[in-house]
């Protein structure tokens, strides 16, 4: 993994929480200056057949990811607003393509993700920085299993935000 740090422009940790947290206590320094996409949603089975929290209900994987990565390192929470199964169903769907929202503090890195989204069939939409980041986690306000309930269209999302 070390070589394909060095030589990545964009890093998608498609991990759980938990080993998201571990790769950033392994890897610390050698992330600084990264541009890196946190896909995860901090959850885990809840005996019933479903999920639930893994973290505090008011607490964002977003905003914990970022404050362990180390300075300059880019964070953008991104590509887990919807399901596996679903993404694989409506990728490059027409006439609208459905929305994957992400949130990113710095702007050239939230570009960088967004159009890395467009590329994989998507419309990409900002909802703010990583303090909104909870939005789009599992359970917010802007998820498929929150909330918003559904794939949406960019004018449905815009609307939602």
């Amino acid at each position: 993994m070390d070589e394909g740090i060095q030589r990545a422009d964009v890093l998608v940790l498609a991990v759980w929480f938990d080993v998201f947290q571990q790769l950033i206590a392994q890897y610390g320094a050698q992330l600084a200056g990264q541009v890196i996409v946190d896909p995860t949603n901090a959850v885990g089975p809840d005996g019933a057949g479903g999920y639930r929290k893994v973290i505090g209900e008011q607490e964002s994987s977003g905003q914990i990811l970022a404050g362990l990565l180390p300075t300059g390192t880019r964070l953008v929470k991104a590509f887990g607003s919807l399901s596996a199964p679903t993404l694989a169903t409506v990728a490059r769907r027409e006439p609208e393509r459905a929305v994957l929202f992400y949130a990113a503090d710095d702007l050239a890195a939230g570009d960088l993700v967004a159009e890395l989204i467009r590329t994989a069939g998507y419309e990409p939409v900002r909802v703010g920085g990583l303090d909104q980041s909870i939005r789009i986690e599992m359970f917010g306000d802007l998820h498929e299993y929150g909330a918003l309930g559904r794939v949406v269209t960019k004018t449905e999302a815009l609307e939602a935000i």
